[in-house]
């Protein structure tokens, strides 16, 4: 008789499913919305207060920068001014140092005296020279430093060089300038000549205009001109770069001698007027040409960064490469993310960090989008938060393959057993929204804080990165 016995052996192999799903929530609707799963990572939050309202009176304000003493410029066109501030937003009209800021207050027209010019860009170069456009074929001119000198020392006589005697004591050649070829006299300090004898006479009259804004230059070469940015060259570079837009350039215009000054402290000081140097890059529709620019600035290596709202490239980068090669675009199509194809919408300005990193200002999305040196985006600043605590649900689906021996066979059996375990998860979900601003159309970067002109809104808005922040106000940032 034979015995069957059958040994079931079990034999199990456990194969873990995850799955996740979360408790319905309510979200506030945007169709630009990214929404981020963490809590972590750097971001830009708000500095307050917001700088607007009855205090600052600010009316469709269109460019900011910063200067060398960390005062901050502002171009309030629609009050046809030029704000003066401290860092702490306090407006400046005058200082414990001998600044006297009025006189830029309000700017005169030179091609209508009867009213005052709407500034729509500045900068601030290195030997405090203030450039103000203003959507003419005009570039005005103010210097803070000569102002200084005259107010710390209201005693005494300014005078004004009226010739220039040069020498150059290896030759013993002289030659004498006078103030029509002042221009000239860098060339020949290069050639080895020294100043031998200045006539200075007092000329109240052209001291005073001197001291006041003034044209700096005028755009004579073309029939028009219609500058609506401008950006200073680095330290030691006697340039400055202005936007046209009537003429599709970003032309570069040197800074040349034009008066030679005596100042009340015993000082002598060379003042600067504008003369037509090159066009940097003209119109076209490539990467590094000009298509409607519209802003500009310079890094402290020299390269130009302009934006524009023509089509194809938003965003330039252009470098100096030679006499012979000139200006060349930094940044290409399909190797570097900002150069992207429809990125952008209305691209209004740009601005450098100390770190290298690139600021951009999208009129047409309100918001602005932070890139590294590379052109890599990073993250966006002048958003709003929103942050909810919500539970997410964690599923793990746990099944076991069955199978028997039979007299030393093992025999698979098509049969599994399931298990599920359901583990809670308290998470915060973050959204970001691009709603806080209204048309921006101007930014500056400083120590870390972000200035941004939030025109439509007649402020100034102040970003600081921080990395990991709790958001806790009733759960919104940025309002």
């Amino acid at each position: 008789m034979m015995q069957n016995r059958i040994i079931a052996t079990v034999i199990s192999l456990l194969i873990l499913f995850t799955t996740c799903s979360f408790e319905p929530i309510s979200m506030p609707e945007d169709d630009n919305s990214d929404i981020i799963f963490n809590t972590g990572g750097e971001k830009y939050i708000p500095v307050n207060p917001e700088w607007g309202g009855a205090t600052w009176n600010f009316n469709n304000p269109t460019d900011i920068f910063i200067s060398l003493d960390d005062y901050i410029y502002v171009a309030d066109s629609g009050n046809a001014r030029i704000v003066v501030m401290a860092k702490t937003g306090e407006i400046v009209q005058n200082d414990d140092f001998g600044n006297d800021f009025t006189d830029i207050g309000s700017i005169p027209n030179v091609d209508d005296p009867t009213a005052p010019i709407n500034p729509v860009g500045l900068c601030v170069d290195s030997k405090l020279n203030l450039f103000i456009v203003d959507n003419s074929k005009n570039i005005y001119i103010w210097n803070q430093y000569i102002n200084n000198i005259r107010n710390s020392y209201p005693e005494g006589t300014d005078s004004i060089a009226t010739e220039i005697t040069y020498i150059n004591y290896d030759t013993g050649d002289e030659v004498v300038l006078l103030p029509s070829q002042f221009f000239l006299s860098e060339e020949y300090e290069q050639e080895g000549y020294t100043i031998k004898d200045v006539t200075f006479i007092s000329d109240p009259v052209k001291l005073d205009s001197i001291y006041k804004p003034h044209v700096f230059y005028t755009e004579s070469k073309e029939e028009n001109a219609e500058f609506v940015s401008v950006a200073a060259a680095p330290f030691g570079n006697n340039q400055i770069y202005v936007c046209d837009r009537i003429q599709q350039r970003v032309a570069a215009i040197y800074t040349g001698r034009s008066s030679y000054l005596k100042l009340r402290n015993g000082n002598t000081l060379w003042q600067h007027r504008g003369y037509y140097y090159h066009n940097v890059v003209t119109a076209g529709t490539g990467a590094g040409t000009v298509n409607d620019p519209k802003g500009i600035t310079v890094d402290e290596s020299g390269n130009i960064y302009y934006t524009q709202l023509g089509e194809n490239f938003s965003f330039h980068k252009i470098t100096y490469v030679s006499s012979i090669t000139g200006w060349v675009s930094s940044f290409a199509l399909d190797k570097n993310e900002i150069m992207d194809l429809y990125r952008f919408d209305q691209l209004y300005d740009v601005a450098t960090s100390e770190e290298g990193n690139i600021f951009v200002v999208d009129k047409g999305t309100n918001e602005v989008q932070v890139y590294d040196n590379l052109g890599t985006f990073i993250r966006k600043a002048g958003t709003r938060f929103v942050q909810v605590d919500t539970t997410l649900f964690d599923t793990t689906f746990i099944q076991i393959d069955t199978s028997f021996t039979y007299e030393s066979s093992i025999i698979p059996v098509d049969t599994t057993i399931i298990d599920t375990i359901i583990t809670e998860k308290d998470t915060i979900i973050t959204t970001e929204y691009s709603d806080v601003l209204k048309n921006p159309k101007s930014i500056a970067v400083e120590e870390g804080v972000v200035y941004i002109i939030d025109s439509g809104n007649n402020r100034i808005l102040r970003y600081q990165l921080s990395t990991g922040i709790d958001i806790d106000l009733d759960n919104e940032l940025g309002q």
